[in-house]
C-alpha cells in the first residue's frame, strides 16, 4: 500500500461522517475557484491601491494560471492516472467521470497559481489566498476524487509556473501596460501633474 494511498485514506476516511462537513467540503471544492475569481475581478475594479498594479497583479494571476493549467494538460496527455474511486473503495461525495485524470489536480494547479501570483506581488492577499488553495487541494481529497500526490503536483507545477512568469516580467511589463492602458492616458496624466 503506497504512502500516496495511505494519506489519502486517513483524509477520505472523515467524509460521510457528518452532512454539515460533507455538504461545506463539497460546496467550496465545486464553487472555490468562483471564490478565486471572485477576487481577481474585485482587484481590476478596487478603487483601493495603486489601480496600475491591482490590475498588473489580476493579468500575472491569469497568465501564470493559463501556464499551470497548459502544463497539466500536456501531462494528462502523455500520462493517465486513474482517479481514487477506480481503484479503491472510498467515500465519493462527488460526480466525477473515470475517464478524466487524476494527476495531476487542475483545481489545486488553478488555485495555487492565482495564490502564488498574488502572493508575489501582494503579500497580505496572497498569503491569506494561499490559505485557501491548501484547503482547495485538501477538499479534493476529502470528497475522494484526488490522491495526495495529485493535489501536491498541482500545487508544485503552479509554483513553477509562477516563477517562470514572474522570471519574464521585463518583458510582460511593457505588455500588461497596453493591456491596462492602450492609449497611454494614466501616463500622460501623470506627467501633466508635474508639468
Amino acid at each position: 500500500m503506497s504512502l500516496d494511498y495511505q494519506l489519502f485514506e486517513m483524509i477520505n476516511r472523515f467524509a460521510g461522517q457528518n452532512h454539515f462537513l460533507d455538504q461545506s467540503v463539497m460546496f467550496f471544492s465545486e464553487y472555490g475557484p468562483i471564490l478565486f475569481g471572485f477576487v481577481l475581478i474585485w482587484l481590476w475594479f478596487s478603487p483601493f491601491g495603486d489601480k496600475e498594479k491591482n490590475r498588473k497583479s489580476v493579468l500575472y494571476a491569469l497568465t501564470i494560471t493559463f501556464v499551470a493549467l497548459g502544463i497539466n494538460k500536456a501531462i494528462e496527455l502523455m500520462y493517465f492516472r486513474p482517479r481514487p474511486f477506480v481503484s479503491h473503495a472510498v467515500h465519493m461525495l462527488s460526480d466525477k467521470s473515470a475517464a478524466d485524470p487524476s494527476f495531476p489536480s487542475n483545481h489545486s494547479a488553478g488555485a495555487f497559481a492565482i495564490a502564488f501570483a498574488l502572493f508575489w506581488i501582494r503579500k497580505k492577499l496572497g498569503s491569506v489566498l494561499l490559505i485557501f488553495a491548501f484547503f482547495m487541494a485538501l477538499s479534493r481529497i476529502f470528497i475522494g476524487v484526488h490522491y495526495p500526490l495529485d493535489v501536491t503536483a498541482g500545487a508544485i507545477i503552479a509554483f513553477i509556473a509562477a516563477a517562470f512568469v514572474m522570471s519574464q516580467s521585463r518583458y510582460l511589463d511593457s505588455v500588461y501596460n497596453r493591456i491596462i492602458d492602450p492609449l497611454g492616458k494614466t501616463k500622460n496624466e501623470t506627467m501633466n501633474r508635474h508639468l
